[in-house]
């Protein structure tokens, strides 16, 4: 039932143009749902990239590749220095949770992210979008340096 509510909330997407923005920022929820309920139009990722650049986007089958994760880049690690810290969320489309969304921060450049999606809902759960993207920082510049 949510996904039938859920896919009423979204209309019908531009995924050319979602492809080209999200070189540039992160997807919303909908255009993420949008490509992985069309994944069979992209090529599946066969291995992970290695170091892939900001920008990039990789779908993967979980049931295929389980080390999608191994892309060659250094991520923050937890406190025992071995595992990467990845944190959680769900995300919503409308008012309906849609997505789990795993990110992590770069070691060496924090403001490269790696965010992996993938669906709630059971027909589309093994399969993976891996979004790169290097954010930019903005300031707020405020006289009282209360804002920064």
């Amino acid at each position: 039932m949510a996904s039938a509510e859920a896919r009423r909330l979204v209309p019908q997407l531009d995924i050319e143009q979602i492809l080209k923005e999200a070189q540039h920022r992160w997807l919303r929820p909908a255009e993420i749902c949008e490509i992985l309920k069309n994944y069979r139009n992209f090529r599946i990722a066969p291995e992970p990239p290695n170091r892939p650049p900001s920008g990039s986007l990789f779908l993967f089958d979980r049931k295929v590749l389980r080390y999608f994760r191994k892309d060659g880049h250094n991520w923050r690690k937890k406190n025992d220095q071995k595992t990467v810290k990845e944190a959680h969320e769900r995300l919503k489309s409308g008012s309906v949770d849609v997505l789990h969304c795993y990110y992590a921060h770069g070691e060496e450049n924090i403001n490269f992210q790696r965010r992996t999606y993938w669906m709630l809902e059971e027909d589309y759960m093994h399969i993976v979008l891996v979004h790169y993207l290097e954010t930019k920082v903005r300031l707020i510049w405020c006289p009282h340096f209360c804002c920064a």
